[in-house]
């Protein structure tokens, strides 16, 4: 289940990370038996959001192509503030910091 929910997410992308109900409706299935899918995998949903919202993050940053304002929108947050502290967790180093070392 896993990996049919990372490759989703891959694909779709572009629509932004969906909500644990939204994946749970798009499988046909209640937000609860997703969880229980997962946990039997060893993950949670907010585990496998996050390491996607990860790899676009890094995608995004090295590319050069969008604001970190922008990805952060792309991503799904609501505040630059919440991408950062988000993304400082993942690498320990700042969108900024991170897209200034990928581009010099």
């Amino acid at each position: 289940m896993k990996e049919r929910i990372r490759s989703y997410l891959l694909t779709n992308a572009y629509l932004g990370v969906p909500t644990l109900e939204q994946m749970a409706a798009n499988f046909n299935t209640s937000p609860r038996s997703l969880q229980r899918k997962l946990q039997d995998e060893g993950v949670t949903y907010q585990q496998v959001a996050d390491s996607i919202r990860k790899s676009l993050a890094l995608n995004y940053l090295s590319s050069g192509t969008y604001p970190v304002k922008e990805i952060s929108y792309i991503l799904g947050y609501n505040e630059l503030s919440a991408f950062s502290r988000a993304f400082k967790r993942w690498t320990g180093t700042t969108p900024g910091h991170y897209q200034k070392g990928q581009l010099t």
